[in-house]
């Protein structure tokens, strides 16, 4: 390992999303590292991290030389500039989190192909944030990707393997001295970052067992931050990144929803990727296995003991 914590900087970012924890969970969890929130509008933020907010003289950079779109600009310009930031202040890697960030969990799979998981929605396994996030700098630190990061949660289903070519959204790390230095796409940009580092031959990985959970979307009345502009986009949505990407990209509306959102009868946004591979140089695959393991016996132990004590006390 060639890297140490004072390389890392985790970047929340966020926009009108006033109030504290309640609003913005991803600030309820400790962090083993420097943290800031980037934001675009940080009016009625309570919260005991530093906050900087986009200056004006970078809002109209990008918007003279990035901004392709009048839709939803400000999240890419915010995670542009947490980019700009971290490179400013001496940061190897960046770590960007989507400020709804609820439970962080690990998804495995047993002997006899059960499926189980271990998570942070209760006091005891407080601290796995930080060897999931640790580990994502792991991947960057001994493979030539880009970007590295984890899946939500109810969106993949354990297998044998540990690391995948994919695309990666809301909790991720990026190598700061690989990546390009902004985000363009505007509903899309995590997607559009993916692509955008296809071009450049870097790879985007995943850590297949590492997922996190966000407060739902569906259901709710919640249009803080960016939901506004997604429920007033509707199927425009996907209209941009289908005329940059439509050879991997594509959108409409849909009755098939996804996990608990399935609803008979309606009909939400939906976009279709189309799979690829850059390919992924390793330079130390045993030190990522090693710690892999230990990851999964720390926390996939602990959980079967507590499934074992449970059963036996019915």
């Amino acid at each position: 390992m060639t890297w140490n914590k004072n390389d890392v900087l985790i970047a929340e970012i966020s926009g009108k999303r006033s109030g504290g924890v309640k609003q913005r969970p991803t600030e309820s969890f400790d962090y083993d590292f420097d943290k800031v929130i980037i934001s675009n509008n940080s009016d009625g933020y309570e919260t005991n991290w530093k906050i900087v907010n986009v200056p004006e003289n970078y809002i109209e950079w990008y918007k003279t030389n990035v901004k392709s779109s009048e839709n939803a600009w400000y999240a890419p310009m915010n995670r542009s500039y947490a980019i700009k930031y971290a490179k400013e202040h001496g940061y190897k890697y960046l770590i960007q989190l989507d400020d709804n960030i609820v439970f962080w969990e690990i998804a495995y799979r047993l002997k006899n192909r059960s499926y189980r998981t271990s998570h942070t929605r209760g006091t005891k396994y407080d601290g796995m944030q930080n060897d999931l996030l640790s580990y994502l700098i792991d991947v960057l630190d001994c493979t030539d990707a880009g970007i590295s990061g984890m899946s939500v949660a109810g969106a993949s289903i354990p297998g044998s393997d540990f690391l995948r070519e994919r695309y990666v959204y809301s909790a991720f790390a990026l190598k700061l001295s690989t990546i390009p230095d902004y985000y363009q796409g505007d509903f899309e940009d995590d997607i559009e970052f993916r692509l955008k580092l296809k071009q450049m031959k870097i790879p985007s990985v995943c850590v297949a067992p590492f997922r996190y959970g966000k407060t739902a979307q569906q259901g709710n009345k919640d249009t803080t931050g960016n939901r506004q502009a997604y429920i007033d986009a509707g199927v425009k949505r996907g209209a941009h990144m289908s005329k940059l990407y439509g050879d991997y990209y594509s959108a409409g509306m849909s009755s098939r929803g996804s996990g608990t959102a399935r609803k008979e009868g309606k009909v939400e946004f939906r976009h279709k990727l189309r799979p690829f591979k850059v390919g992924v140089k390793i330079s130390n695959l045993e030190l990522l296995k090693n710690k892999m393991a230990k990851i999964l016996f720390k926390y996939a132990n602990e959980r079967e003991t507590e499934i074992k004590t449970s059963v036996k006390g019915d």
